[in-house]
């Protein structure tokens, strides 16, 4: 267990750069947007209780019940919550994309060939760096993102002579929203398994640009099977293969499923036992008794016990 946390660590520091920088920058930029949007808005036409001016706009946030306040956060903290899971899906998918290619062309897989660690428990910390180590920062970085901007947003408040306890920091919800994120990135992972253990065989069999294997090969069986439906079946409903692998790549990127959007602000009905965050977190449990959950536990076992047969044979590029 000592041997298998000491992978862990190290793979973290030798790409902390990715797993620390990137949600810290992210955070800044959402920061700088919510000043730029102050700063900015004034210039424009306001249609906010009939206010023409981002002070009328602000001081009519007291006219708002404390329900559409606590909708509106709920909104910004999951969409911004599915903004750091598409992100970190990219940066998980260049992370295991490299993880044994580069081993192999820069000679440090003789080092690990030296250490009393085995050929499973190298491809399986790198597999669970990806699962649980890198979602792990990024809920951290989340975290401080929101409470930059929430900060941001109570110096703006109290500029213009509000209060920010009573009207921002009481209608937020931040059990339920960023226990929907940390769900989200459990949910995240499991989805996106087969294609984690996909981007380790590529990894591990590539001779040179595992990128090429890892994209256009599944894009050439794709089409393939795509057009032997269509000439020789002629029946261009059997798509249950691509329906298989869009839900896959659709929860493995943006796992939160809600219907946020079809909300009005102006003529909900707002329900006080409701909570955004619940409900997302609703849906992402029920996600997973889908049986493609089930196709995709099977590839990623194959995929990934391919990639420790092939380390253990395969040491130079």
């Amino acid at each position: 267990m000592k041997t298998f946390l000491a992978l862990l660590k190290l793979e973290f520091w030798e790409h902390k750069g990715a797993f620390l920088k990137t949600p810290v920058i992210i955070g800044l930029v959402m920061g700088l947007f919510a000043l730029l949007s102050y700063f900015t808005t004034d210039r424009f036409i306001i249609d906010v209780s009939g206010g023409d001016n981002l002070q009328l706009a602000i001081s009519s946030l007291q006219q708002l019940g404390g329900d559409k306040i606590n909708f509106a956060m709920d909104v910004f903290m999951l969409m911004s919550g599915s903004l750091y899971h598409l992100i970190l899906f990219v940066v998980v998918f260049f992370f295991l994309l490299g993880s044994l290619y580069d081993d192999r062309k820069d000679g440090s897989i003789l080092f690990y060939k030296s250490l009393p660690v085995s050929d499973t428990q190298t491809v399986l910390a790198k597999l669970l760096t990806a699962m649980l180590v890198a979602p792990a920062a990024f809920i951290v970085g989340l975290m401080i993102s929101h409470l930059i901007v929430f900060v941001i947003l109570s110096l703006i408040l109290l500029i213009n002579g509000l209060n920010p306890v009573t009207l921002l920091w009481m209608n937020v919800s931040f059990i339920e929203n960023w226990g929907a994120f940390i769900i989200g990135c459990l949910v995240q992972a499991l989805w996106a398994l087969p294609l984690y253990g996909w981007l380790l065989f590529a990894s591990a069999v590539a001779k040179r640009r595992p990128f090429l294997l890892a994209v256009f090969a599944p894009l050439i069986v794709s089409f393939s099977w795509y057009w032997y439906n269509a000439l020789v079946n002629l029946n261009l409903f059997k798509v249950g293969f691509f329906k298989t692998i869009g839900v896959l790549f659709a929860k493995a990127t943006t796992p939160f499923a809600t219907g946020i959007g079809q909300y009005d602000l102006e003529n909900v009905d707002f329900d006080p036992t409701a909570h955004t965050g619940v409900e997302v977190i609703t849906s992402m449990l029920q996600s997973l008794m889908q049986i493609e959950m089930l196709y995709g536990v099977i590839f990623a076992a194959i995929t990934v016990g391919l990639a420790v047969y092939i380390r253990r044979y395969r040491n130079t590029i």
